[in-house]
């Protein structure tokens, strides 16, 4: 098969350009176009795609050495072949030098096809040829571009001698590349703590054949600053002569990244509050070791599950709609969320959830910052409970005292009303109904002092187990046959120091209570043991205090209590007894015993899982003590003068007239400054100050010390319906003074102003006040 040949046949005659033409049809379909001049020949090779040219030597108006300048002129690479009738040897030499690729004799062209041949094949090869060094050289242009342009140091050694370095290789170390060519060797650029390190590891493991090497080391800037390396190198030959090739990376910033993020790691894996990063859809993706140990799951169970793993419930869903508003809008959300761990367990978080954007601001992630704030909340509530109860006991002793000023009337009033009746008179049971009318109310007042913390206590050395040993048949007969009485007292239960009627008070309290809750019958069961309250204990029950204590613990199985109820337990009248079964001071009078003899108190029940109270009481070390009998009524000296000053008239005329009744000789007065003045008038007849404690623009104390600066053995005994200031009173007592409760009976009244006067009641008051608390 033939192939097609284009030819451009530069001839002034037609007649040989046909020869060329025929000699060619015997191997090729040719296409030719013959031109004579530089012009026709200009623009025949500006069409193109011409496969050879055949040129004649001499023509009229062109050459053939002319023709092939023009061609060599235009840059293009053709075949060119001369061809003449009569080209001697020195024109063919001349041609061959001039560019052409052959000559033939036009009288002998059966060299023509052969030498079209050769001049196509050797026409392809040089192209291909000149493609290869094109492309080779394009290489070379591009590799060069990016060594010279390289973020990458880059390097070459020979003999340890820098050979080669890239700009950037310089930068790193403050240099020029041509300050360092051949002007130094690696090792002087590396941190002498370093540099053996470089040697052993490196470049002698380099020069010795090994394969590649990757490998850390401190360098030395221009500057005189050390730098963190990174050096990548490989065995090569350059010139014939081992060469090492290798890369360099500055890697300080880097190093400081990765220390600020291992220091950001490890504060969140040991963060004291709980992490969680979840996507845009909620699924979680990280949390840290203190979520798991919050939440009870593992981490297995937490990657891709919803934070609602662990939802509680109890909040409504317009509480976690506004949280996820507030977040997908880009804002932080600060609150506090009740959840439930794995195993059930209820607790409380303090919450701030933000999202987590990306440089061009678009949201990517969420993260939450969860603190456990179970134990803050129940310190808080536990807190505001004591509040309440402090602020209900101020006013429950201020109500105490006013009535007890009261009562002290009504009572002292009855009692002189019913002995100096008959006992057959008509109008003495009337009598007798307002003083056991009045009794009662004293009791209701000495629970509302006692609740409220202003109870003249009488404290003694006491052993709990006896205590509740002497109480027991009593219990037993107060409980009812339907509820049995366990007892389980520990035979090492150690000794309290406080009132045994308090103590009585808050047992039968709550045995009462206990009772109550048990209509169905059952077993409530009192219990004694020795116990320490630690800090770990004290850090989650606000108003106890570290120490030694023995327990008192009394539960039931009934009915239990709510959290609202417990919340309210010791309120002074509330109650959820029915009408005509309490008072509601029962267990306000046991939390203000409780407390004043520097107690604690903890209750435990649930709805419809009976109830444990736990009473907390301070151990002492003293031995316990016999207690001395009441003294028995006896003859009294009435010859004495008492000064009386009482702000409270009907409290005063009941005094008065008692203490004249027996015999005493009084002077009476309504205003210290007055009283005052009767003791300067009759200084050398009064023997004895009997004075109300709290009273306007001048108190008892005060009233005493001004009288004692006057008489030093003046016989001091106060009175009063509650203690304000119980510390400052406990020192005016220290000082030989006397105390009697409001209110009082005439036989109390007169058996204190007895004591006083004879100076026999001395410890006994002392007693009574240093056992309290303020």
């Amino acid at each position: 098969m033939k192939h097609p040949l284009r030819i451009l046949i530069v001839d002034d005659s037609a007649e040989d350009a046909l020869l060329i033409v025929r000699e060619l049809q015997r191997e090729f379909v040719p296409y030719y176009e013959r031109v004579e001049t530089p012009e026709e020949m200009e623009a025949a090779l500006g069409l193109g795609g011409w496969d050879v040219v055949i040129s004649d030597y001499v023509m009229p108006r062109f050459s053939g050495l002319a023709a092939l300048k023009l061609m060599h002129d235009r840059s293009i690479d053709l075949p060119f072949i001369m061809v003449s009738g009569q080209m001697g040897e020195d024109a063919a030499v001349e041609a061959m030098r001039a560019g052409a690729h052959d000559y033939l004799l036009k009288d002998r062209l059966s060299r023509l096809i052969p030498a079209i041949k050769r001049e196509l094949r050797e026409t392809v090869e040089r192209r291909e040829r000149r493609m290869a060094e094109e492309a080779l050289s394009a290489t070379e242009a591009r590799f060069q571009s990016l060594v010279e342009q390289s973020l990458v140091g880059i390097f070459m050694l020979q003999d340890d001698i820098i050979i080669y370095v890239n700009p950037k290789f310089g930068d790193v170390f403050g240099y020029r590349p041509e300050e360092l060519i051949e002007k130094k060797n690696l090792l002087e650029l590396v941190h002498a703590d370093d540099q053996i390190g470089v040697m052993t590891r490196f470049l002698c493991p380099l020069t010795e054949g090994s394969e590649p090497l990757h490998v850390f080391f401190r360098g030395k800037h221009r500057s005189g600053v050390t730098i963190d390396l990174e050096v990548n190198g490989t065995r090569t030959v350059i010139n014939g002569a081992d060469a090492v090739i290798g890369t360099l990376l500055d890697i300080t910033e880097r190093r400081r990244t990765e220390a600020e993020l291992s220091k950001l790691w490890q504060a969140v894996e040991q963060s004291p509050v709980s992490v969680v990063i979840t996507d845009l859809r909620g699924l979680i993706e990280y949390v840290n070791p203190k979520f798991i140990e919050v939440s009870g799951y593992s981490e297995a169970e937490l990657i891709g599950e919803r934070p609602s793993i662990v939802k509680s419930g109890n909040m409504e869903d317009s509480f976690y709609r506004d949280l996820w508003d507030t977040i997908c809008a880009g804002r932080e959300w600060h609150g506090e969320l009740q959840n439930r761990k794995k195993n059930g367990e209820l607790y409380w978080e303090s919450c701030s959830i933000s999202a987590v954007k990306n440089p061009e601001g678009a949201i990517t992630h969420f993260v939450a910052l969860k603190e456990d704030v179970t134990e803050r909340k129940f310190a808080i509530e536990q807190l505001r409970q004591v509040q309440k109860m402090e602020a209900v006991g101020q006013l429950a002793g201020g109500i105490a005292h006013d009535f007890n000023n009261l009562l002290t009337v009504i009572n002292g009033y009855s009692t002189l009303l019913i002995r100096a009746m008959e006992e057959n008179s008509p109008m003495r049971k009337e009598a007798e109904q307002i003083l056991r009318a009045g009794e009662r109310a004293a009791d209701l007042t000495r629970q509302l002092l006692g609740f409220s913390r202003r109870q003249i206590m009488e404290p003694r050395v006491l052993d709990v187990n006896k205590q509740v040993k002497s109480v027991q048949k009593m219990l037993e007969r107060l409980i009812g046959e339907n509820i049995r009485l366990a007892t389980n007292l520990a035979p090492d239960a150690g000794l309290i120091k406080m009132d045994p009627g308090q103590l009585e008070q808050i047992v039968m309290n709550l045995i009462v209570n206990a009772r109550d809750a048990s209509d169905t019958g059952g077993v409530i069961t009192v219990e004694t043991a020795n116990c320490e309250l630690d800090d770990a204990f004290t850090g989650t029950h606000p108003g106890s205090q570290a120490g030694s204590y023995v327990r008192l613990s009394v539960t039931d199985r009934g009915q239990g209590m709510t959290e609202e109820v417990k919340q309210r337990l010791f309120e002074p009248f509330f109650t959820t007894k029915e009408m005509g079964r309490g008072t509601g001071l029962g267990l306000a009078t046991v939390y203000g015993i409780v407390k004043q003899c520097g107690g604690y108190i903890q209750v435990t029940s649930e709805p419809g899982e009976g109830a444990r109270f736990d009473i907390y009481l301070p151990r002492t070390l003293e031995s316990s003590e016999a207690q001395s009998r009441q003294q028995l009524d006896e003859a009294i000296d009435t010859n004495y003068t008492i000064l009386v000053v009482e702000d409270e008239p009907g409290v005063l005329n009941l005094v008065v007239h008692t203490l004249r009744m027996r015999g005493f000789k009084v002077l009476e007065s309504t205003d210290p400054e007055q009283g005052i003045a009767l003791f300067d008038k009759h200084e050398g007849d009064i023997d004895m100050l009997l004075t109300d404690v709290v009273m306007p623009f001048m108190s008892g104390p005060t009233l005493a010390d001004i009288l004692l600066g006057k008489k030093h053995d003046l016989k001091v005994l106060f009175m009063s319906g509650h203690m304000e200031n119980r510390a400052g009173f406990e020192k005016t007592l220290e000082k030989g003074m006397q105390f009697l409760p409001k209110p009082f009976a005439g036989d109390a009244l007169i058996r204190k102003v007895r004591d006083t006067l004879q100076g026999t009641a001395t410890q006994e008051a002392s007693r009574a006040i240093l056992g309290g608390s303020n």
